[in-house]
């Protein structure tokens, strides 16, 4: 029963005390959270530790986050760049400067077998072959038959060699049957040159000279590897030296298992028999650089859940062993009409502030040391934000279930 005051109706009475525990609800929300910050203050040691804890566990999945990342480019990048080369050899795996070699094996390597079903070009890359062959006229010169420049050693900067193309060719010219050639330095005389052999009795050409080497041997003529020595007639010849890099570095089983479709896998109990080669490929660097790398990732990707775990399990013990020495103070409050939900909401307040304390300054240090954050770690600081929370949210629970009426009987 609520008495009417004078001149005052019933609906205007109950608006004014609506209005009025609304105001004493706002009071009484200043209030809980000015309680809030005295207890923080009053135990400010632990309240520090919390925070920095947060700070921390936030600091470190960012840290975590970017080593990671790095670790990934960094294997990625080592997966695309990183050629692994493939030589081929004898069955015993012997390698040799005058391997002997039928081109057909070339032909598979850069893809001119697809009518017979052969693909293998489609696991290599970067194929080097050299054949060298007598010409009749000029005598003691050598016509050196090449995919690319770096097929000969005898082209290599490394040995002293420098190639000079004249304007309008490059090196991809060498992949076609063009009838050019690379002379010695010392047999030029001009741009526009052509050399005339003999390459066997009634057999000639005339080569348009596309450029020069200095450093090298002055009795080598370099042509195209697949240019033909007669209009319209596909030859073979054998090969001196063949090396390739495997196609896919991602499919290295897999490009491995089809070379072994065609080339041998060299060991030194096998018997030549004159048309079987072997192929070593060159990959224990890389396979030990990937295996480094795999643990490294494997270690950092269990780092995560193990912060998490921690920063939760620090978030539990700590909100519960700094509150519960209150739990006299959290009794009264009940046994005055504060609501459970209420109680929970102090403690729980208490956890957050420090939660976003520690966000802010773990953040502002991760910006400080590793750039702009990524929004992976910013994902991964808020996993580890909600267990450092939701290990407070169950010590807060724990903390407002106890019995009001047991505890204060204990506490007289």
């Amino acid at each position: 029963y609520r008495p009417v005051g004078l001149g005052q109706s019933p609906a205007k009475f109950d608006e004014k005390t609506v209005r009025g525990e609304k105001n004493m609800g706002k009071k009484s929300g200043w209030a809980l959270c000015r309680v809030t910050l005295l207890a923080m203050a009053r135990r400010k040691g632990a309240s520090c530790l919390l925070a920095a804890v947060a700070a921390l566990g936030v600091f470190a999945s960012i840290a975590l986050y970017n080593l990671t990342a790095r670790q990934e480019a960094a294997m990625a990048d080592m997966v695309e760049n990183t050629q692994i080369r493939c030589v081929v050899t004898d069955v015993q795996g012997v390698s040799s400067s005058n391997l002997q070699m039928f081109s057909a094996y070339v032909d598979m390597l850069t893809g001119l077998r697809h009518e017979r079903g052969c693909y293998l070009d489609q696991y290599v890359r970067n194929v080097r072959a050299k054949a060298d062959s007598l010409v009749v006229e000029p005598e003691g010169i050598t016509l050196r038959r090449i995919l690319s420049f770096d097929s000969d050693s005898a082209l290599d900067p490394v040995e002293g060699a420098e190639v000079h193309l004249f304007q309008g060719w490059t090196e991809a010219d060498f992949r076609g049957q063009g009838q050019i050639c690379l002379i010695p330095a010392g047999m030029a005389t001009g741009t526009g040159q052509q050399v005339d052999i003999q390459v066997r009795e009634g057999v000639g050409l005339s080569l348009q000279v596309v450029g020069t080497v200095s450093g090298g041997p002055e009795n080598v003529i370099w042509c195209p590897f697949y240019m033909p020595t007669q209009a319209g007639i596909s030859e073979a010849f054998r090969v001196e030296s063949c090396s390739f890099d495997i196609g896919d570095n991602a499919r290295l089983d897999q490009c491995k298992a089809e070379i072994y479709q065609v080339f041998a896998d060299p060991s030194q109990g096998q018997l030549g028999d004159g048309l079987t080669y072997g192929v070593v490929v060159q990959d224990e660097t890389y396979t030990a650089s990937m295996e480094e790398f795999q643990a490294n990732l494997a270690m950092l990707r269990l780092l995560l859940p193990v912060l998490t775990v921690l920063c939760g399990g620090i978030g539990f013990f700590g909100g519960y062993l700094a509150t519960r020495g209150r739990l006299t103070e959290f009794a009264v409050m009940r046994c005055l009409g504060m609501k459970r939900q209420r109680v929970f909401g102090l403690v729980f307040g208490e956890q957050l502030l420090l939660a976003v304390l520690g966000t802010v300054l773990g953040g502002t240090a991760g910006c400080l040391l590793e750039g702009a954050l990524a929004a992976g770690a910013m994902g991964r600081a808020g996993l580890v934000l909600a267990a450092f929370l939701a290990g407070g949210a169950v010590a807060a629970v724990r903390v407002t279930r106890v019995n009001v009426m047991k505890l204060l009987k204990a506490a007289e």
